[in-house]
C-alpha cells in the first residue's frame, strides 16, 4: 500500500461496501508489511462507522493484518473499540494469516506467541 493514509483506506472501504454491503461480514487478510502511511485514530473510527453501518447487526468476519510493525497491535486494540463484531488479529507472515482467516487453528512459533502476534490483547 506504500504511503496510503488511513482516510484513503476508509474511502476504499466505503467504495467497496457501496458495491456490496455483505463484504463487511467476510474474512479478510490485509498485507501492511510495506505500509508506511499514517492510520490515525480518527480514520479507524471512520472505518468502524462505515463497517458498522454495513454489518447492520450481523456478525463480522475474521480480519488478519500482516505486518512487521509490533506497534500494529496497539492500532488493532483501538480498532476493536470502533469495529465491534470482527475478530482482528496481527500476524507477521502471510501463510499463517491466511490459515487463521480461513478458520484453521494456527500454532505460532514460540517467539511470535510471546510477542503477542496473533492473539487478542487482554
Amino acid at each position: 500500500m506504500d504511503d496510503v493514509g488511513g482516510e484513503t483506506i476508509a474511502d476504499y472501504i466505503e467504495e467497496i461496501l457501496a458495491w456490496n454491503m455483505d463484504v463487511a461480514t467476510w474474512n479478510s487478510v490485509t498485507d501492511l508489511r510495506l505500509h508506511v502511511g499514517n492510520v490515525s485514530p480518527d480514520a479507524i473510527r471512520r472505518m468502524g462507522a462505515i463497517m458498522g453501518e454495513a454489518m447492520r447487526g450481523r456478525a463480522g468476519g475474521r480480519a488478519a493484518v500482516v505486518s512487521h510493525n509490533a506497534g500494529l497491535r496497539f492500532l488493532l486494540n483501538l480498532a476493536r473499540l470502533f469495529i465491534p463484531g470482527h475478530e482482528l488479529r496481527a500476524f507477521s507472515d502471510m501463510a499463517t494469516a491466511y490459515a487463521w482467516a480461513a478458520g484453521q487453528k494456527v500454532d505460532l512459533p514460540a517467539e511470535m506467541a510471546t510477542a503477542g502476534w496473533g492473539r487478542v490483547a487482554a
